[in-house]
């Protein structure tokens, strides 16, 4: 069933348990046609969890490929990891010509962290035709995983079939900058200039490499070069990376050209508006979204920015309005957590509930991402404990998601160390190969003073896997610090905050400075971090601890 999230409210605990006991375990009796009208019926009533039961049980049963596909693709709907490997392999041996079939296996075992299994089948897919074509279009499907450094291990395996061949060092390049690898990042991108010299996409992997690595100004310089012509990406690209690099002045002159420049005007105009967002100059910022809301589709598109002025200006009314007309694009989830915070500021959780259930009934794959927003929320609100519950219930349906990982934050929070600490264990022998699940154990590990040297060592594996990483930087520094080595650690927290400006990152920082003897040097710190992050939690623990009384 979908998971109602209005079971929150009083009759919360009478909703899980009715929902624990209709959750299937097994597969129910019935033949491949029973089983199909059974999920189709389950499906039209919400009711998902039972049909990918269902499904799953008529492949199985079944010898038609078309059984297995339909099993594949509804597991891949409703998030549903564990039967969607199932469901493909299943797939593959009813039709093992079937690429689609392939792909689908294949993203399902980079999605379950199995990166090996899923560099196997990724591999027949680029043979057969233009092999640096190939590369292009697994790069394409790579790049969209959230498993980052799956992706670029996948990619890695497959490349080095390939060692001459431009496409493919480039494709590597591109994934272990996104997987926070600046080092492999550079290498590769630099073999692909070697095979291909002056190729243009090779010296945008090579610039964006160089500013993972924290070498702005190399970075900077190759962007500029890049920018130089009239290319209007090139244009746009450098853009950003002024403004993200604090020189807004010129990022904004160079937006405002590239408004009227046709293949990027959209995007440049956005970020005009955004910039103007963050200036509080309001009235700008909807001129700039207005003339975006007057394209096909455009209004839609803005309504996230829409709701975003009006909440700051201090209309809430306003703001619900905008928000909730954002229900499809990459910011629909945030904008429906926000009304929802609307609805129950302005009193009405019921209203609050109902919109998000409403959200949900129309995009079922986004539940893992309301849950944890959710959960965050209630968290927030003091509601910690119903958090925990509405977790518990939605784990049921969504195993393999990272809802394990937002308990454990939550548990945390309540002060249950050892449930936190138990859950992030789980997910570190699920995913053996994930650095973010590695990292988040050995940092609480670390953080609570509990088996600092295996938490030390948890984040030294984490660190190898991706050491551009900021948060993983920040834990390493931390690690360190609470191992004694306080002037080891000073290096790590230094430059993790240099690039991130993170008050968590300031906060450790200040607390090595303090134990250093570099007292007036930990106040600066803090004070700077606490003008522009008044409301940081980890800030305040720290001040409060060393300033205080």
């Amino acid at each position: 069933m979908r998971i109602s999230l209005g079971c929150m409210l009083p009759a919360m605990l009478l909703c899980a348990a009715t929902s624990a006991a209709a959750a299937p375990a097994r597969c129910p009796a019935g033949d491949v046609p029973e089983l199909v009208r059974a999920a189709e019926l389950a499906l039209a009533r919400s009711e998902w969890p039972q049909a990918t039961l269902r499904l799953a049980c008529a492949a199985e049963r079944s010898a038609d490929p078309a059984v297995a596909e339909r099993a594949t693709r509804t597991a891949f709907e409703y998030q549903q990891t564990g039967k969607a490997v199932v469901g493909a392999r299943r797939w593959l041996t009813l039709d093992p010509g079937s690429e689609t079939a392939r792909r689908h296996l294949a993203i399902a075992l980079l999605r379950d962290y199995d990166d090996a299994a899923a560099a196997r089948e990724f591999a027949p897919l680029l043979d057969g035709g233009d092999r640096g074509r190939a590369y292009g279009q697994l790069l394409g499907v790579l790049a969209e995983e959230r498993n980052v450094t799956g992706a670029a291990r996948v990619m890695d395996r497959l490349a080095a079939g390939d060692p001459d061949l431009p496409e493919a060092r480039h494709a590597v390049s591109v994934l272990w900058q996104r997987a926070d690898h600046g080092s492999r990042a550079l290498a590769e991108a630099q073999a692909a200039l070697a095979l291909r010299p002056g190729w243009r996409l090779a010296q945008y992997a090579e610039m964006r490499a160089l500013l993972t690595l924290g070498r702005r100004d190399e970075a900077l310089a190759r962007s500029a070069v890049l920018a130089a012509g009239d290319d209007a990406p090139a244009r746009l690209s450098h853009a950003w990376m002024l403004a993200g690099l604090g020189q807004r002045e010129a990022a904004a002159a160079l937006f405002g050209e590239l408004r009227r420049e046709g293949p990027v005007a959209r995007e440049a105009l956005e970020a005009l508006g955004l910039m103007a967002i963050d200036d509080r100059r309001y009235d700008d910022a909807l001129l700039v979204f207005g003339e975006l809301a007057r394209e096909p589709r455009g209004a839609e598109g803005v309504a996230w920015h829409f709701g975003r002025i009006a909440e700051q200006r201090g209309d809430r009314l306003l703001a619900l309005q905008h928000y909730q007309r954002a229900v499809t694009g990459p910011r629909a989830v945030a904008a429906q957590l926000r009304a929802r915070r609307l609805w129950r500021e302005l009193g009405l959780p019921e209203r609050a509930e109902l919109q998000i259930d409403e959200f949900l009934a129309a995009t079922t794959g986004s539940t893992a991402e309301v849950v944890a927003g959710v959960a965050s929320q209630l968290t927030e609100e003091g509601r910690a404990r119903e958090a925990v519950q509405l977790l518990d219930r939605a784990l049921r349906y969504l195993p393999d998601g990272d809802l394990l990982f937002t308990r454990a934050l939550v548990n945390e929070k309540l002060g249950r160390l050892r449930a936190a600490i138990t859950d992030l264990r789980a997910l570190v022998a699920r995913r053996p190969g994930n650095p973010d699940a590695a990292n988040a154990l050995g940092y609480t590990l670390v953080d609570h003073g509990q088996q600092l040297r295996e938490g030390h060592e948890l984040i030294e594996r984490a660190l190898a896997a991706r050491p551009d990483s900021v948060a993983i930087q920040d834990s390493k520094g931390w690690a360190l610090v609470r191992l004694g080595r306080v002037a080891d650690g000073l290096p790590w927290l230094e430059g993790a905050l240099e690039r991130s400006g993170d008050p968590e990152v300031a906060a450790h920082l200040g607390e090595a400075l303090w134990l250093l003897g570099r007292e007036d040097e930990a106040r600066a710190a803090w004070e700077r971090a606490r003008a522009e992050h008044p409301d940081s939690d980890p800030l305040r623990r720290a001040i409060e601890r060393r300033l205080q009384p």
